[in-house]
C-alpha cells in the first residue's frame, strides 16, 4: 500500500516540478493560468505517451510494467488536475 502510494506521487511531484521550472523561463514569462495550462498538457501527454509504451508495446517485464502504471496514473491525475484548474482560472477571467 505504501509502495504503490510513493509510486503514484513521487514521480509525479518530481516530474511536474520540473515541468513549472523549465516552463516558466520564457520571454515573455507565462502567467498563472497559461504556465497551469501547459503544464498540465505536457503531463497529460506525458502521461499518454508512458500508458502507450506499457500496454501497447510490451517493452517492460511485469514488474517495471505494474510500477510504470502507478507513475503513469499518478501524472495523468496530476495533469487532469491542472488543466482543470486552467478551465476554472480561465472562466473566471472571463467574468471581470
Amino acid at each position: 500500500m505504501l509502495a504503490t502510494i510513493a509510486q503514484i506521487t513521487l514521480p509525479a511531484i518530481v516530474v511536474f516540478t520540473t515541468l513549472f521550472g523549465v516552463m516558466a523561463r520564457g520571454n515573455p514569462k507565462p502567467g498563472g493560468v497559461a504556465l497551469f495550462l501547459r503544464v498540465g498538457l505536457a503531463g497529460l501527454a506525458l502521461s499518454l505517451g508512458l500508458f502507450y509504451l506499457v500496454t501497447k508495446t510490451g517493452a517492460f517485464s511485469p514488474g517495471a510494467a505494474h510500477v510504470l502504471t502507478n507513475v503513469y496514473r499518478g501524472i495523468g491525475m496530476v495533469g487532469g488536475i491542472l488543466v482543470v484548474m486552467a478551465a476554472i482560472g480561465v472562466m473566471l477571467k472571463r467574468e471581470r
